[in-house]
């Protein structure tokens, strides 16, 4: 796997706090747990926070949903975050949410937590090896 650079940059750290704020914002136990933040094409940040219940969209995929309303996909960046005691650490987005974003947005960067280390960037490629292509072309 090939790390982009070696530390997060302001502009990682600022979608991070995006993140983080919407959950803060809209953080119900049980209810709302996870936020993301998405970059989209113009640099814009959307925004968007997990809805459980028994057909649960993920919060990676609300974000991306109000970057395709604004018509701002393919997205450059992805990043979630979870509620632990008060703290909003990075979570590694679920395997489906990987594929979303690559069926979208093919060379946008997730930042993920990896287990018991750092939070870094990978390329979408490399988080999710061998995607289904469903929208690639022949």
């Amino acid at each position: 796997m090939t790390v982009l650079g070696k530390g997060l940059t302001r502009q990682d750290e600022q979608l991070i706090g995006a993140a983080r704020k919407a959950l803060a914002e809209a953080f119900v136990p049980g209810r709302q747990t996870v936020g993301a933040a998405v970059r989209g094409r113009s640099g814009r940040v959307h925004v968007g926070v997990n809805l459980n219940g028994v057909h649960s969209p993920c919060a990676e995929a609300v974000a991306l949903g109000r970057a395709a309303l604004e018509k701002d996909l393919p997205a450059r960046q992805m990043v979630a975050v979870c509620h632990r005691g008060g703290r909003y650490p990075v979570l590694s987005p679920c395997g489906n949410c990987r594929q979303l974003l690559y069926d979208h947005s093919p060379r946008a960067e997730v930042i993920v937590r990896f287990p018991g280390g750092p939070v870094r960037r990978l390329r979408v490629t490399e988080a999710l090896p061998a995607a289904y292509g469903s929208f690639d072309d022949d």
